[in-house]
């Protein structure tokens, strides 16, 4: 299966109020009935029981089966703006789609309705990319999607989710019948709360069977315009109690993986203090002059390659939001380093995880276009925005502090905290230097760097063990001219600065994101897929030199998993990302647990 997700092979036809209807030839099915958008309220809105499902909510979960045009999340969202229950209520909707349309035609099947079109644009303007895997995306009004590209077999087990109500909006099983299976419908019950509501178009009896045989409730209702009937149902299996959101958040370290979790918990409405023992955010490696986010992409398709590319897509949106003053847009060049990695390159090229707007070949290497230099300082200072800030602080415990949950981002220090348990990491030494530059943005790699960005011109970075304190050095730089005179030939060292800073990393090189390791019951995972609670607080760690790639996706990860959110990746990607995951291949192995085990 090649690894970039195909496209819809489509037409369109022009209706009888004038628009174009997109009809899918591959599966000899519209996407929608001429009615369109009357059908969507009709069938899916009020057959969900909406707006009144989400009356005193603070947080409700739509699910849906077959983005298609988007069309749904837009009449959604229409009825989310003018209902929802509060300002700081908060609407998630998780979507699964094999075909995704481009944007291009998802513009054209919008444009019948004109009262749709502010959404219709900004929807657009983050119009998911071309790529397999999971892409969480935050629309505004409280609104955010959790858009699932593969297979829907294979997407289906993999999503983490409670949700709340269902629009089971397929192509007609007589023509889709994967979508509607009775395995994907189990799978929608796993992902469903107590009382979930669903609803779909479709009468069909294998789709009204299976729905019954997984515990719902189903029921034929009058149907909406040429359509005599349509489904109505409710899931009647029982589900445990939903735990209690935190509201009070304490965060330790206010490097980039505490900021970006400060500004996942202040968006979602909670009380956030981050304490940090330097006089400043970004005291340890998020504090360099600039950062360069940038793909770190595998030929293969594995669950640790799913979390590079899904980390990437989410910082490529995420960074560019905070504003020109925080990040700028660029391309980053990746040239090999030696054959061995030409031919990486090469294999990589020739089934590529992006499409070519994004992933373009560079002589022997690669061109990653939408790259973005990240200022640390301009960005930590809006990603804390909104969070109580106790600079100055050295926490001892996390009992010491008076939180419905803590979040540890302490980099090295997180053995140094009591009562944390947590993976163990190592330091790795990281000097980078800079000059002055006036040129225009951008960026080379090919193990070491060389970013353009804010006047600045930066370059290196060594990566050495280390035991004590960070010490700038002459070899460093040496190192890191080397690095300048190879990358850019064209330019000559002018009067330079440095700065050094130790980075955290694990033995698989991988950074960890969400409840502490725990023995006896490593990797216990509720009925739907979700972790269950264990204690009060969450751990992000392990970045290593990759530090602003990674920070929005775990951050993500771990307030989604703790307010009960759909998670933002598959669950084989939490797991390999989980801080418990060196003590379960300690287990496995049938060894004694060390300390260097979690």
């Amino acid at each position: 299966m090649p690894r970039l997700p195909p496209l819809p092979d489509l037409e369109f036809t022009i209706t009888e109020a004038g628009g174009a209807a997109p009809f899918a030839r591959g599966h000899g099915d519209v996407y929608f009935s001429g009615e369109g958008l009357s059908e969507k309220r009709a069938v899916f809105l009020v057959g969900c029981g909406l707006p009144e499902g989400w009356a005193g909510r603070e947080h409700f979960t739509v699910g849906e089966l077959g983005f298609g045009t988007g069309l749904n999340l837009l009449a959604l969202w229409e009825l989310w703006r003018a209902e929802r229950p509060s300002a700081m209520a908060r609407l998630d909707v998780i979507s699964f789609e094999g075909l995704l349309m481009p944007r291009e035609a998802a513009e054209r099947a919008h444009a019948a309705w004109p009262e749709l079109a502010e959404l219709s644009a900004r929807l657009r303007d983050q119009w998911p990319d071309r790529a397999r895997g999971v892409q969480r995306i935050v629309l505004g009004d409280n609104v955010t999607l959790t858009l699932f590209v593969d297979e829907i077999a294979s997407a289906v087990r993999q999503a983490q989710a409670s949700v709340d109500a269902w629009f089971l909006d397929g192509f007609a099983p007589a023509k889709n019948p994967e979508m509607w299976s009775a395995e994907v419908l189990g799978h929608v019950a796993r992902l469903s709360a107590a009382g979930a509501r669903a609803a779909t178009y479709t009468v069909a009896g294998d789709v009204r069977r299976n729905l019954q045989a997984v515990g719902f409730e189903v029921a034929k209702v009058p149907g909406h315009g040429r359509k005599k009937e349509r489904l109505e149902a409710r899931l009647e299996l029982e589900r445990p109690a939903r735990a209690v959101s935190p509201k009070r958040v304490a965060i330790i370290g206010a490097g980039i993986a505490g900021a970006c979790a400060a500004r996942a918990f202040v968006r979602r409405g909670c009380s956030v203090t981050v304490y940090d023992q330097a006089a400043a955010a970004g005291s340890g490696a998020s504090g360099n002059p600039l950062a360069l986010a940038m793909p770190r992409l595998d030929a293969g398709d594995g669950p640790a390659s799913r979390a590079l590319l899904e980390a990437w897509l989410l910082a490529r949106r995420f960074y560019p939001a905070l504003g020109r003053g925080a990040a700028q847009v660029l391309d980053a060049v990746h040239l090999p380093r030696g054959e061995r990695e030409e031919q990486r390159f090469a294999k990589l090229l020739s089934d590529p995880p992006l499409s070519d707007d994004l992933l373009q070949p560079e002589g022997a290497g690669l061109r990653h276009v939408g790259a973005v230099a990240v200022k640390p300082e301009a960005a930590l200072t809006r990603l804390l925005e909104g969070a109580a800030l106790r600079f100055g602080a050295r926490v001892a415990s996390v009992d010491e502090i008076d939180a419905d949950l803590v979040i540890v981002c302490a980099g090295m220090g997180v053995s140094e905290i009591d009562g944390v348990a947590a993976p163990t990491v190592e330091g790795r030494l990281g000097q980078v230097d800079w000059m002055a530059s006036h040129g225009r943005p951008s960026a080379i790699a090919d193990g070491g760097y060389a970013v353009e960005a804010f006047d600045k011109l930066v370059f290196g970075a060594t990566f050495e063990a280390t035991q004590g304190e960070p010490e700038i050095s002459a070899e460093a730089r040496t190192h890191n001219l080397g690095v300048l005179t190879r990358l850019r030939p064209d330019i000559v060292a002018g009067d330079l600065s440095a700065r050094a800073a130790i980075r955290a990393t694990t033995q698989d090189r991988l950074p960890f994101a969400g409840r502490p390791p725990q023995p006896g019951s490593a990797n216990e995972k509720a009925p739907d897929g979700t972790p269950a609670p264990s204690g009060r607080y969450r751990l992000i760690g392990g970045l290593g030199s990759r530090g602003f790639l990674w920070a929005p996706l775990l951050a993500e990860l771990v307030a989604s998993e703790a307010l009960g959110e759909p998670l933002p990746v598959e669950s084989s990607v939490a797991d390999c990302l989980d801080p418990g995951r060196f003590l379960v291949r300690a287990m496995r192995r049938g060894n004694n647990v060390t300390s260097s085990d979690t």
